[in-house]
């Protein structure tokens, strides 16, 4: 399907002659030989780009093609990228127009073998930063918002591919481009040892892994894509179960496990992750592959029942991105002391000197490091913009490599939302030129571009509307139960973060004085010195004493907790709120109190009870969202809380009970909410013995409603909803 014009006076491209098509084979055997990968660029109109990799391709059964394809064409839709983690593949082709997503290319990239070429379909260069790319749309709430953003992302992207002398560019309207002379060097081939292994590196990863799984020893086992990793979990399942002992197999997927397989002589069983955990099944090993996919809180549980190898990629493509070694990691250390750490790190699937590899790592700055800083000079907080980072790569690298270490789901994606996102604002602390520390924030709620409407933000409360962003006033007030949130202009912390070389140096609460002291109640901003304006700085991380006291010690004040824990950090999520204007600093006190009140319903919950959020202490714990290791101790967390004495919520309980009953609010943030309601009001239509029951059973403090369903003979969760919701209505 043709996407528009964007060549006025396009040429008749030159069709590809049977003299091209062998030409390029014979190009692709020089490859093989060197054992390099190559891109090829192709730029114009989409119909166009896609017939000339089709015939390209036609002769390679083993290609992937990511995004939309011509006809009958088989491909993989962008946003199923994971489903082919673990594959090989003779070709790729991404099709860019379906959405340029980085956490795809990154992942695909990898799955591309010796001699392979990686096939680009995109705008013509110049106009494909402003091209509408589907993959905005990710970051920001309404698909409109995306239109008209021009991508800094983009722009990087564009002006590396025609910095590298590697590439392959074949603009629609010219001849099919002259394929560059392959050097002549020793063949590479891939020959394996008696053992199955590629190099020397392989060979002591299966030596670790088969003495360790004998003992009974867990190995931690990492690389980068294409080293061989999954072949060495194959290799060692084979000789293993050679040797009578009993191996299982898990990951994300089944497709995720296609190359441990076609390197196991013997039949090895796969079960996934949460059957293993059902069933129990015995076993002397488990090999877990793409173990970065999987939810910390899973792996912690299979490393309780098994002695397990735990397989991940670096740089975080599954999913879960730094988690694994974030979280994961250190909690797995503690529990098993012994636990064993292998690293491969010379590529099996191509040659040392493959080209690709080092541009991807480029384009998508998976090679960002934090610059460790001097320990003496003066600091001096800024303002960094978004133009500033796209201008100054070596900045952009430093700040994105800083960013990394401040969250376990860092990924690809996040350097385009560093460029892309609107309304994002960066405050960068330096010494002398080094970046020290970051704060990054981003504008949510009645934002000055992009507000939410009366309308919608009606339907986020009633539960009818979830718009993609708007985090804090979307979740205070759908489950945190304040009516009046979508109304306020918030400035998110999303990340902060200080060097760990200078950490435990109040680096991190004087960057939040800074920002602090930026907030505005009119707009004063100017392009040239942008000052926050707004009602709330807020912040949402992984709950842990630690943290808590640090952002209550910096004058915030929590007004939510999550009920669920998160999959990777295994933390309950708590939001707090700073205000700056004059309505916010009269409007927190109702919330503080109405979040007490619910608070005091918890059996955990002692906090002491306040009028003054301030503590004393230092930023001991200043990577916002992660850094903290601690288990979810509940009563710790309770305690940590600074709250003000309960509120009369009789008002607010009342809008949350009906439109509990009449819409589609949720009834684990409403329970306590409900249950006060429910205590002093009667039914306008009498309830039977077993309806108030049911009734009662359903806003008990911590009920589920599943267990609820079993235990009243219902069909299941949804069901035990409804009956709750037309019990309700009874009081309306």
């Amino acid at each position: 399907m043709a996407t528009g014009s964007f060549i006025d006076n396009p040429l008749m491209p030159s069709p590809l002659t049977a003299d091209h098509l062998v030409a390029w084979q014979t190009w692709r055997q020089q490859l093989c030989q060197t054992g390099e990968r190559r891109l090829l660029v192709m730029a114009g109109e989409q119909d166009w780009a896609m017939a000339q990799a089709q015939q390209l391709t036609c002769s390679e059964p083993n290609t992937l093609w990511l995004g939309q394809a011509l006809g009958s064409q088989a491909a993989t839709a962008t946003n199923k990228f994971k489903t082919v983690l673990g594959q090989a593949y003779g070709a790729l082709v991404v099709n860019a127009f379906s959405g340029l997503h980085p956490d795809a290319l990154a992942a695909v990239a990898g799955t591309l073998m010796a001699g392979g070429v990686l096939i680009l379909l995109c705008p013509p260069l110049a106009h494909w930063p402003q091209y509408a790319d589907p993959d905005l749309v990710r970051y920001v709430a309404e698909p409109e918002q995306a239109k008209g953003l021009h991508s800094r992302f983009l722009s990087r992207f564009m002006q590396i591919l025609q910095q590298d002398t590697q590439v392959l560019h074949w603009p629609q309207g010219a001849a099919f481009p002259t394929l560059p002379l392959i050097e002549k060097t020793p063949p590479w081939q891939l020959n394996s040892d008696r053992q199955g292994c590629l190099n020397d590196q392989q060979r002591h990863a299966l030596a670790v892994l088969l003495h360790s799984a004998r003992r009974r020893i867990p190995v931690i086992l990492t690389a980068d894509r294409g080293r061989g990793k999954s072949s060495v979990l194959g290799l060692t399942a084979s000789r293993l179960l050679k040797a009578g002992l009993r191996v299982l197999l898990t990951a994300p997927s089944p497709h995720a496990v296609s190359q441990v397989l076609a390197h196991c002589a013997q039949p090895l069983v796969f079960m996934a992750p949460d059957a293993l955990l059902a069933e129990r099944p015995p076993a002397d090993i488990l090999l877990i592959d793409e173990a970065a996919a999987i939810p910390v809180a899973l792996l912690l549980r299979l490393a309780r029942q098994y002695c397990c190898v735990f397989a991940s990629t670096e740089h975080g493509y599954e999913g879960t991105g730094l988690g694994f070694q974030l979280k994961f990691q250190p909690q797995l250390l503690r529990m098993q002391p012994r636990t064993q750490k292998v690293q491969l790190r010379t590529p099996a699937r191509w040659s040392s000197t493959d080209p690709l590899e080092p541009l991807l790592f480029r384009l998508l700055a998976l090679n960002a490091v934090a610059v460790t800083p001097t320990r003496h000079g003066k600091l001096t907080i800024r303002w960094v913009n978004q133009d500033q980072l796209l201008n100054d790569d070596m900045l952009l690298s430093q700040l994105f490599g800083l960013l990394t270490l401040a969250h376990y789901q860092t990924s690809p994606s996040d350097l385009r939302q560093l460029l892309d996102a609107p309304e994002l604002h960066l405050a960068v602390m330096f010494r002398q030129s080094t970046p020290v520390a970051v704060a990054l924030l981003i504008s949510e709620g009645q934002t000055h571009t992009h507000p939410l409407t009366a309308d919608l933000s009606l339907a986020i409360w009633r539960g009818q509307r979830r718009p993609r962003g708007h985090l804090l006033p979307q979740s205070l007030a759908f489950h945190g139960g304040l009516s009046e949130a979508c109304q306020f202009h918030y400035h998110r912390v999303m990340r902060i973060v200080v060097h760990p070389d200078c950490q435990h140096a109040g680096l991190g609460s004087q960057l939040l004085t800074w920002l602090q002291q930026q907030m505005q109640p009119t707009a004063l901003s100017s392009p040239a010195k942008p000052v926050l304006t707004g009602d709330f700085i807020g912040t949402s991380f992984g709950a842990s004493p630690e943290l808590i006291k640090f952002w209550q010690a910096n004058g915030f004040s929590a007004v939510r907790l999550g009920q669920s824990r998160d999959a990777v950090s295994g933390l309950q999520a708590v939001m707090m709120l700073w205000p700056s204007s004059a309505a916010a600093k009269l409007q927190l006190p109702l919330w503080q109190g109405q979040f007490s009140a619910n608070v005091h319903r918890h059996p955990c919950a002692t906090p002491p009870l306040s009028s003054d959020s301030s503590l004393t202490g230092d930023d001991t714990c200043l990577i916002a969202d992660s850094t903290c290791l601690v288990e979810n101790d509940k009563a710790a967390i309770y305690q940590a809380l600074t709250l003000l004495p309960p509120s009369d919520t009789r008002a607010q309980d009342r809008q949350i009970a009906h439109d509990f009953a009449f819409y589609h609010r949720d009834l684990s943030a409403d329970q306590a909410a409900l249950a006060r309601f429910v205590a002093s009001h009667t039914p306008l239509k009498p309830l039977s013995n077993s309806e108030q029951r049911l009734l009662a059973a359903l806003l008990a403090t911590g009920a589920q409603p599943t267990l609820v369903a079993k235990e009243w003979q219902l069909s299941g969760y949804k069901a035990a909803i409804s009956q709750c919701r037309q019990l309700m209505q009874a009081f309306f």
